[in-house]
């Protein structure tokens, strides 16, 4: 029997798989008029815990098991085969819940790579308005780009440690520009971080999106409920998803769209159980084919990083406040006011800077972070367990290695094979060892060499390309920025095309359905993708609703 709150069946003009970023936000848009029902579903609950506000909280709540997916890749044959973790919100508000909240809309070439490949609307002068629609930016616009009045808060960072100056004058001496706005005209440069953050709080997207829709008697939330596959008509048309919530069935049809919202990971194989996908690749699985769409689950990218530690010479503030009796107070005032040590974001400042002459923009970001990040709580008077450091992470924001998502069977309950192909293009290598190089010579100028005891991770400084080579195999990951598994494709002759999805986010081969989530993002972004997820949720809403006006 269904639980009582949830009927077998429910009937929407709109279902919405997935309350991530783009999901919460198209709930949002969708229902704002009034005129259409939607239902929002999501595999997770909606949590209410303070840790998952506060912006400190994201050192437990971003690997904590009951808010994420958890996520292993396969072993990584560039990585000397290494799993790597890879979260992924399991909650209402999605990954906007558990990340840094870093707000980083990436390079005007990215989104014009986009309109190159024959996607229409896509460009960066298109997308401009969406973005500044979303923002409101509390900080300096010498451009005249930023919103100003839309639902997102935009902050800059406010660090008081002697660090950030100490490496902005290091970064400066490099030859690299000062910027007030790197979200601006101009991304290339450094500058304090940019947060999604109000009053001191995390604003995500169930906070930022959802909350106000769910006023709306024309709104449906419905949690625990997992997507199983996708009802098709034999029409063609996706008329529902057929779900699972406590051992029971549910189907929840939509009268209009269908529009998927799992992610990178989620949305295809999703997509793949049914029977949207490589046909070879369903058939050894016993999954019926629907349409053979080959770029579902391929083109997986996602940005790799490399950390380079100094043993700071004074302990940061963060490591005095990680003493049990001071973090208690500590997070009880960032919970009441937004203010103190805890209201603080993990980054202070971003670098953008290219790894090689000839670059169209930026190949690298480097986060400057204040304090060690294997620091955890301790007694008082017990010393802390590890060093105290600060860090700069230098991350490759446009890779040229691609992964893939398989399925693995047909059971919803198995996870999707994931193989990110980390490191697999030589000249990923490369351009992540000019960051670490980089790095390294940004550690040893006199601003910042004057605020470290040498370094803490590599242990020394490592200057033969082998031994560079060798360090990052050994210690590389992601930074957590999965996308372009249903990548947008232009449509071709006879009206096939080369993407999982159009340039309106149609899934190719099914009426009915669309895929709005950083799975669509053919290329790159330079830089941390919530922003962009953001973006292509705002166009989508306007895509969906100009659609259902049409069709009357």
């Amino acid at each position: 029997m269904a639980p009582p709150d949830v009927p077998a069946d429910v009937e929407a003009d709109f279902v919405i798989v997935g309350a991530g970023s783009a999901g919460c936000l198209l709930v949002d848009r969708l229902s704002a008029d009034g005129r259409f029902r939607v239902v929002l579903v999501e595999a997770g609950r909606r949590w209410r815990d303070p840790l998952l506000s506060i912006p400190l909280g994201v050192g437990a709540v971003w690997k904590a098991p009951r808010y994420n997916w958890s996520y292993r890749s396969q072993p990584e044959p560039a990585i000397g085969g290494r799993r790597l973790f890879l979260p992924r919100g399991r909650l209402v508000g999605g990954s906007s819940m558990i990340n840094a909240m870093n707000h980083v809309r990436g390079n005007a070439a990215d989104f014009d790579a986009w309109a190159a490949l024959g996607l229409p609307g896509w460009s960066a002068a298109e997308v401009l308005p969406l973005f500044r629609r979303l923002e409101d930016y509390s900080g300096p616009d010498p451009d005249d780009l930023r919103g100003r009045s839309g639902p997102l808060a935009v902050t800059e960072a406010s660090h008081a440690d002697p660090v950030v100056d100490a490496a902005f004058s290091a970064f400066a001496a490099a030859g690299h520009t000062a910027l007030a706005d790197y979200n601006g005209a101009r991304q290339e440069g450094f500058g304090r971080a940019q947060f999604n953050l109000s009053g001191g709080r995390r604003l995500g997207a169930d906070r930022a999106f959802l909350s106000p829709a769910l006023r709306r008697p024309n709104v449906r939330l419905l949690t625990g409920m997992r997507a199983e596959q996708l009802e098709i008509a034999p029409d063609g048309r996706a008329t529902g998803v057929v779900c699972r919530r406590e051992g029971q069935r549910h189907v929840l049809r939509a009268g209009r769209e269908v529009v998927l919202a799992t992610g990178a990971f989620g949305s295809p194989a999703l997509l793949l159980r049914s029977g949207l996908g490589p046909a070879a690749d369903l058939a050894q699985l016993g999954i019926r084919l629907r349409a053979h769409l080959p770029a579902v689950g391929a083109n997986l990218w996602d940005h790799p990083r490399v950390a380079v530690e100094f043993r700071r010479r004074r302990p940061s503030q963060l490591s005095g406040v990680m003493r049990l009796d001071r973090l208690a107070a500590a997070l009880a005032r960032a919970a009441l006011t937004g203010r103190g040590p805890a209201s603080e974001p993990l980054a202070a400042a971003h670098l953008f800077a290219c790894s090689r002459p000839g670059l169209p923009a930026p190949n690298l970001q480097f986060l400057l972070r204040l304090f060690n990040p294997a620091l955890g709580p301790r007694l008082p008077f017990v010393p802390p367990a590890v060093s105290d450091a600060f860090g700069l992470v230098a991350c490759l924001v446009h890779p040229a290695s691609r992964g893939r998502v398989r399925l693995v069977s047909a059971d919803p309950a198995d996870p999707p094979a994931i193989e990110t192909s980390i490191l697999g293009a030589r000249q990923d290598v490369e351009d992540l060892t000019e960051g670490f190089r980089m790095a390294q010579a940004f550690g040893s100028h006199p601003a910042l060499a004057a605020h470290h005891d040498g370094p803490l991770s590599p242990s020394s400084q490592l200057v033969e390309q082998g031994e560079i080579e060798a360090f990052l195999r050994a210690s590389a990951d992601t930074i957590f920025h999965p996308a372009g598994t249903c990548a947008m494709g232009p449509d071709g002759a006879g009206g096939h095309g080369q993407g999982a999805v159009d340039s309106t986010l149609r899934v190719r081969g099914v009426r009915g359905l669309r895929v709005v989530d950083a799975s669509v993002m053919p290329l790159p972004v330079r830089g941390n993708i919530q922003a962009a997820v953001f973006m292509v949720a705002e166009k989508a809403a306007g895509l969906i609703l100009d659609a259902a006006r049409a069709q009357g």
